[in-house]
């Protein structure tokens, strides 16, 4: 098997996700959109999980994706997993955009339109 540098690793969902209260106040959430991309998963580094620490924001994983791909997404759906991770930061490295994602609680069955 032949593995080549910056090659995508794993087939991901990013959702657009809208908040809204009914008239009780009670919160829903309702998928407006997703995209499926390929990128590259990688753990954090010691670095960065000292940093994720101090701010008190709890960074699982990052993964890269092609930055034309990324339009705002705060949710990514792993499939393969069958984990939601909420997008803590993003920033862009080159042709890349680096996503630095929190595990979330999230459900499918919370997401009204779940269509995946």
């Amino acid at each position: 098997m032949i593995v080549y540098p910056n090659s995508g690793n794993i087939s991901l969902f990013l959702l657009r996700v809208k908040t809204a209260a009914d008239a009780l106040g009670n919160q829903s959430m309702r998928l407006v959109g997703s995209k499926m991309v390929v990128g590259m998963m990688s753990s954090i580094t010691f670095k960065e999980f000292y940093a994720s620490k101090e701010s008190h924001v709890a960074v699982d994983c990052k993964v890269a994706i092609n930055a034309p791909l990324y339009d705002q997404s705060k949710f990514v759906y792993v499939p393969y997993e069958d984990k939601f991770y909420r997008v803590e930061r993003a920033f862009q490295k080159g042709m890349w955009m680096e996503l630095s994602l929190s595990e979330s609680d999230l459900k499918k069955e919370n997401i009204e339109g779940w269509n995946l």
